[in-house]
């Protein structure tokens, strides 16, 4: 993702927040007219101001809570797409991850049973589980795994999975973070 394209993304989510942050306080600040309303009402207090009626205040309150909920509503739209963008760019990336996963593994010239074992290591399935799951022997996995790291030249589960995630950890993809520490 750009630099550009990152400040876009962070621009717009504190616009929205802004947005939705004004909103909240112009509906608070309208709740408590009525809430007072309701108590002078209940007291019998007369709240007119010298320069408008009771009346015309609460045309303008009610005016000012209608644009308030077109507002919300147009942040619940705004929301709603950013959400499904994301979830799309999730499931990209997703499968794109699962993609070079994949391409390694036939780099690797792993077996298809091994393939299937590497995504379930990768996971976060442990050797019995696999081995359950498969419905296999624990002591086949055992040996399907060690062939995979053997071929990926790693020495367990946690540098198979450090091969794939470490271009993910990219300054570039972390938000916020000027400096990831070297390893």
């Amino acid at each position: 993702m750009t630099r550009q394209k990152q400040k876009g993304i962070k621009t717009g989510y504190s616009r929205t927040l802004k947005t939705l942050i004004a909103t909240f306080i112009i509906t608070a600040i309208c709740e408590l007219f009525f809430l007072l309303d309701v108590v002078a009402d209940y007291f019998y207090l007369n709240i007119n101001t010298t320069w408008l009626s009771h009346n015309e205040l609460e045309f303008i309150v009610t005016i000012t809570l209608g644009f308030t909920l077109v507002a919300i509503a147009y942040q619940i739209v705004q929301l709603n797409t950013q959400n499904k963008a994301a979830k799309k760019s999730l499931k990209v990336a997703s499968g794109a991850l699962a993609e070079v996963i994949s391409s390694q593994f036939q780099s690797w010239q792993l077996s298809p049973s091994e393939i299937e074992v590497g995504f379930l290591i990768i996971k976060g399935l442990s050797l019995a589980n696999i081995a359950e799951l498969r419905n296999t022997k624990q002591g086949t996995v055992k040996s399907q795994a060690s062939a995979i790291y053997q071929k990926a030249d790693v020495g367990n589960r946690h540098e198979l999975i450090s091969f794939f995630i470490e271009d993910l950890l990219s300054v570039s993809l972390i938000n916020g973070v000027n400096h990831v520490p070297k390893v």
